[in-house]
């Protein structure tokens, strides 16, 4: 991906969404043309063309833009899949048949940060706030990093690559860690124990809601209970200082898969089955059971596809797509 090009970056950080960080990923291709600004991240796999999110592009533009992409596509005779996109946009792509199934297989999760997550009631918010004073009791601070100091960047990149290592079972991402590539729009805190670096949050700027995308939470193995939450806590009161209302933590799975449409009885069974595997071989739960400690708010995600059938190559192409790992 040449992401040298200034103008994609832009793009990105003007009409982009949760997926951002599978778009800026070097494994992913784009499309763009030469008269509409704006760009559609995909991995191309066993002859289908696997999108990420929404078209990065103005509401104006959409129309001619997606049919510009799908032109683009039927040309090289590829099959289109859609990963994690909005109700909005998979409202438009069935009315302007761009797709025929459609699978709402999770939610993208998001919070005000005005409303600190600690002093909410319930078992969620005392669980966040025991974790957070766990963390400070044993030492552990938080921090923005803005200076720039080479030191403190290698410390933070060794942090990803000791919670890469620690990662164990099969594994499943949209986006590899490149935590200091394409900078513009970027903001890192890092948690600190007994002067050594411990854990790393990345946010990622999301000018169409006026908020960030919160991802990268790596936490070292040595890292004291707690740390993850802290350093939560502390982006969210930093960014809501700066009178910010809208963060994002991404998509996540749903226990199960909700609306589907465009499939008849014997093959939405299959994709229920299918999906119910795939959330207990990957543990799939893991992830929204941690955020919803704070009490975040959801709309749906989808998987769309073009096709009128769902075939065995297009499960594979979506798993490598998804940088399946067993």
């Amino acid at each position: 991906m040449e992401m040298n090009n200034p103008y994609y970056i832009d793009w990105i950080r003007r009409w982009g969404s949760s997926t951002t960080d599978a778009i800026l990923d070097p494994s992913c291709k784009i499309f763009t043309t030469s008269n509409i600004p704006g760009m559609i991240g995909y991995r191309l796999e066993f002859g289908c063309v696997y999108v990420f999110g929404d078209p990065v592009c103005s509401k104006e533009t959409k129309d001619e833009f997606v049919e510009a992409f799908h032109r683009y596509c039927n040309e090289n005779q590829w099959n289109v899949i859609y990963v994690i996109t909005s109700l909005e946009f998979k409202n438009w792509a069935i009315t302007n048949k761009y797709t025929q199934i459609s699978i709402e297989f999770g939610e993208e999760l998001f919070i005000d940060p005005q409303k600190d997550p600690r002093a909410e009631t319930g078992n969620h918010a005392s669980l966040v706030r025991r974790k957070v004073k766990h963390a400070q009791n044993e030492g552990v601070t938080a921090h923005e990093y803005v200076n720039s100091d080479i030191k403190i960047e290698h410390a933070i990149e060794q942090v990803g690559i000791k919670w890469l290592k620690n990662r164990k079972g099969p594994q499943i991402h949209i986006s590899n860690v490149h935590l200091f590539e394409n900078r513009l729009g970027k903001r890192w805190f890092f948690a600190q124990c007994n002067d050594s670096i411990v854990g790393v949050l990345l946010l990622n700027k999301l000018e169409a809601h006026d908020g960030w995308l919160m991802n990268h939470l790596m936490i070292t193995p040595e890292a004291p209970h707690g740390t993850p939450e802290l350093l939560v806590v502390t982006a969210l009161e930093t960014v809501a200082n700066e009178n910010c209302h809208y963060v994002t933590f991404g998509a996540t799975p749903n226990k199960e898969i909700k609306e589907i449409i465009g499939l008849k009885k014997t093959g939405s069974c299959i994709v229920r089955k299918i999906f119910s595997t795939a959330r207990w071989i990957f543990n799939l739960d893991s992830r929204k059971t941690f955020w919803e400690k704070f009490h975040p708010q959801g709309t749906p995600t989808y998987l769309l596809f073009k096709n009128p059938r769902i075939k065995i190559k297009d499960i594979a192409g979506l798993m490598r797509a998804m940088n399946a790992k067993f």
